[in-house]
């Protein structure tokens, strides 16, 4: 496994509360259901765009590789912000998966404009086997460079608050979200330039 690990900077933040939450839950897998996570900057934005891929049945926001136990969103040490992506592989393969991801992430920044920083920084969490496999695949074409993705070989994924799941969704159906114009000025837009470059079957 190839780690490609860059200067790790520190700027901006896509969300913005003081509320007290209760964090969200991730459900029993089904038996035709597996999981998948990735990081990608703001996880608003990425939930965003896995919530469009055919195939997939929920996204989770949450925070993923670090150490600390119980993280928050004001306190999740050296988490990153994540998206566990709960998917039936009979319509959506891991590849598929991976494609979208490669597809909205800019592979030489410490995070996604206009968020940077640790809590934001690109990572893949893929499970030994077939999907490090093609991680590695993946990293391969950027041989020689200095790129901000990494892959961890574990995950220890957490759920953040409930108020900041379905963001976009959310926001769109009109219902109370906090920041909601980062959401219109970012979220939506990075989900919208995806859906119109994607060659990933979409939903309806």
């Amino acid at each position: 496994m190839k780690n490609y690990i860059f200067l790790l900077l520190f700027f901006a933040s896509c969300s913005s509360s003081g509320q007290n939450s209760p964090f969200a839950k991730v459900p029993k897998l089904k038996s035709n259901q597996e999981i998948a996570y990735f990081a990608s900057g703001c996880f608003w934005c990425v939930e965003g765009v896995y919530e469009q891929v055919l195939g997939v049945n929920e996204v989770i926001s949450g925070y993923a590789g670090g150490k600390m136990k119980n993280p928050s969103y004001y306190n999740h040490g050296n988490h990153t912000e994540t998206v566990l992506v709960i998917y039936n592989p009979q319509t959506v393969d891991y590849k598929q998966l991976l494609e979208v991801f490669f597809e909205i992430t800019n592979p030489y920044t410490v995070g996604q404009e206009p968020d940077f920083g640790p809590s934001y920084r690109s990572a893949i969490f893929p499970k030994q086997g077939d999907q490090m496999d093609l991680v590695d695949q993946y990293l391969e074409r950027y041989e020689g460079h200095k790129i901000d993705v990494i892959a961890f070989e574990k995950t220890n994924f957490s759920p953040a608050e409930v108020y900041h799941q379905n963001y976009v969704s959310r926001l769109e159906a009109g219902k109370n979200v906090v920041n909601p114009r980062y959401g219109v000025n970012v979220s939506i837009p990075r989900r919208n330039a995806f859906l119109e470059k994607t060659k990933v079957p979409l939903k309806n």
